[in-house]
């Protein structure tokens, strides 16, 4: 046994002995949890402790006194919360509804003791939450903080502070109390404490703990939306207290803004500004709390402009704030800036007005400088990412086309060709597929290329990211439509291009069904001959009669595909693919179509099919 658990057991005996005047007893149990010691002898000796009975004992001495005997067994209580394998004894033994009766003590010292032990025995035990839920424990603790919003006694600002420990431990992750809490008016009651107590660190900080576990919950989204709260918190940061609360504030607000609807909110409040005089007091700092801080309000800031109201309101025509100060970080050393920068400017791309704007601003040569820069570092892989997911989106306006491929783009992405990163090669064939749309002079500089396209086929059959895979055979159909010269449609068979366009035929995405019958009936149009042996071997007649035979197929896919297989017919090895198929009987089924433009396109094909066989 050791020292620790023989000196609380002759305690307990001691308690026991003299009940009737337990005040010294008290004192010394209260003085021998209260000392400095090792926190597993001290577990193991109170464990023993509550073994020999020491609760139901102070339960007795609760149930026979008063005044200030009582506040010292509730501030061992308190005391004792702080041990986890005491927690639900605490329950068992019948502490909780006493305790909140407590709660209504006009004796500040008894309510904060009486707040302490419950906050500490309902920390992550459920038992002792279900037991505050069943005796209306919550709207008592919520009586009490709206009671003390402005007491000025002494003693007062304790009390809110560990009341609203108590409100956080008692809510936290128990979503039946969190709606009880919401539902009596909870975050109204913090909101008030914030507001009134901004000088008081200890009691904001707890406040702000405690909204954060609100926000973690479901629950709470509409109400917090609703309240005030929102825009105190953003307050905080306009005050003179406000640095004490960056961090937190920041971390807080950051969890929020993946709400929608709080993040509108937010970017109508002075937010934005805030966060950029954050990054200002801070750049060219290299403390690890100051570039901390930067990454927290840059990382706040591109969450806010995801939101098409935060990016509208920041970027203000090309006058906002944030979008001053990004243009200026694209050519700041600090790397972090650098990538809030470019993430923002992708952010405001997202608008075809803005992005018109920041070509004429001169914002893509700013990016292609950067690119240039750090095209050799495989680690700047997440700024390459970033870079390309702006330029891609920049390229998405058709006026824009011809501006970025005159200022270099196309030649410019190449040079990530070699990426490995594919993650980074998906934005890239994005950012290429958005050129070429429309200008047929990309198009053929791409589709002519050899090297380039043998890479685009290599990556249209990488099986292990379904992404790149897609956007490269998407960017292949989509050269075969723009560039539409005989040259790039033989170089597109020379690269094994047909097997990927044929395999996106079969595609669930409708978009790149069309495209892909689009880009091989352009082919079969065109160079039918060389094409006719990979389309047999890519078996295409297969994936026709599939699509054809498939009662959900959409007329427009049907239309599509029975405009490519009247093309096949021109090829004699295709066309005894297409009789044995079973694909003619099909489309004389397809005749009698309830879509107008399905019976036409199978009565066309019929007819040349016929025709065609007729021939031979």
């Amino acid at each position: 046994m050791s020292e620790e658990t023989e000196d609380i057991l002759n305690m307990v005996e001691s308690l026991r002995v003299t009940s009737d005047e337990p005040e010294k007893c008290l004192d010394r149990i209260l003085k021998f949890l209260l000392i400095e010691q090792d926190e597993e002898d001290l577990d193991q000796a109170l464990e023993a402790a509550v073994e020999k009975g020491m609760l139901g004992d102070l339960y007795d001495i609760m149930a026979h006194t008063s005044n200030g005997t009582l506040c010292k067994v509730i501030q061992i209580l308190a005391e004792l919360g702080k041990t986890e394998s005491i927690r639900e004894p605490c329950v068992i033994q019948g502490f909780i509804p006493i305790l909140l009766q407590h709660l209504k003590s006009d004796d500040i010292t008894m309510a904060t003791q009486a707040c302490r032990a419950l906050g500490n025995i309902c920390f992550e035990n459920d038992i002792g939450r279900n037991a505050v839920d069943e005796n209306d424990g919550i709207l008592l603790l919520l009586k009490l903080l709206r009671e003390h919003v402005k007491t000025t006694e002494e003693g007062a600002d304790r009390l809110r502070t560990i009341a609203c420990g108590f409100l956080l431990n008692v809510t936290n992750t128990h979503d039946g109390l969190m709606q009880k809490a919401v539902d009596g008016g909870a975050l109204d009651v913090l909101d008030e404490y914030i507001r009134y107590h901004q000088e008081d660190h200890g009691l904001c900080n707890m406040v702000l703990l405690t909204v954060g576990s609100f926000i973690d919950s479901e629950i709470c989204r509409q109400k917090f939306s609703e309240s005030s709260l929102l825009s105190t918190i953003v307050g905080l940061l306009d005050t003179h207290a406000g640095e004490v609360y960056q961090e937190t504030v920041l971390d807080l607000l950051i969890n929020l803004s993946e709400w929608d609807e709080v993040k509108d909110l937010l970017a109508e409040t002075s937010l934005s500004n805030n966060l950029i005089q954050i990054i200002q007091v801070n750049q060219g700092k290299l403390d690890p709390e100051s570039q901390q801080l930067i990454k927290m309000a840059s990382d706040l800031l591109i969450l806010l402009l995801t939101g098409d109201k935060g990016a509208e309101a920041m970027f203000a025509n090309g006058e906002g704030p944030v979008f001053v100060e990004s243009v200026k970080w694209l050519e700041d050393e600090d790397s972090r800036l650098q990538m809030a920068a470019v993430l923002a400017i992708g952010n405001f791309a997202r608008n075809d007005n803005h992005c018109q704007r920041l070509v004429e601003e001169g914002i893509v040569e700013q990016l292609l400088e950067l690119l240039k820069t750090h095209r050799d570092h495989e680690a700047d892989m997440t700024l390459h990412h970033a870079i390309l997911s702006a330029l891609r989106n920049l390229a998405i306006p058709a006026k824009n086309k011809p501006a970025l491929l005159m200022a270099g783009v196309l030649e410019t992405v190449l040079l990530l060709m070699s990426s490995e990163t594919m993650a980074v090669v998906f934005k890239l064939l994005g950012v290429l597929r958005m050129l070429v749309d429309g200008q047929e002079t990309a198009a053929l500089q791409l589709g002519t290329d050899r090297a380039f396209m043998d890479r685009l086929v290599g990556w249209c059959e990488v099986d292990e990211h379904a992404g790149v895979q897609g956007e490269g055979t998407r960017l292949l159909a989509s050269l075969v439509k723009n560039g539409r010269s005989v040259e790039l449609m033989r170089n597109v068979i020379k690269c094994q291009g047909i097997p990927p366009l044929v395999a996106m035929v079969s595609s669930e995405h409708l978009v790149m069904q069309n495209e892909a019958l689009v880009a091989l009936t352009l082919i079969c149009s065109t160079v039918l001959d060389e094409a006719a042996l990979p389309l047999k071997q890519s078996e295409l007649t297969e994936t026709i009669s599939s699509l054809l035979g498939n009662k959900s197929t959409l007329p427009e896919i049907l239309c599509n595909t029975l405009t490519l297989t009247k093309t096949l017919c021109n090829a004699e090895s295709l066309r005894d693919e297409i009789m044995t198929s079973g694909i003619p009987d099909i489309a004389r089924q397809l005749s009698s179509h309830e879509e107008e433009k399905v019976r036409e396109a199978a009565n066309t094909f019929l007819a040349i099919f016929d025709d065609t066989t007729l021939e031979r």
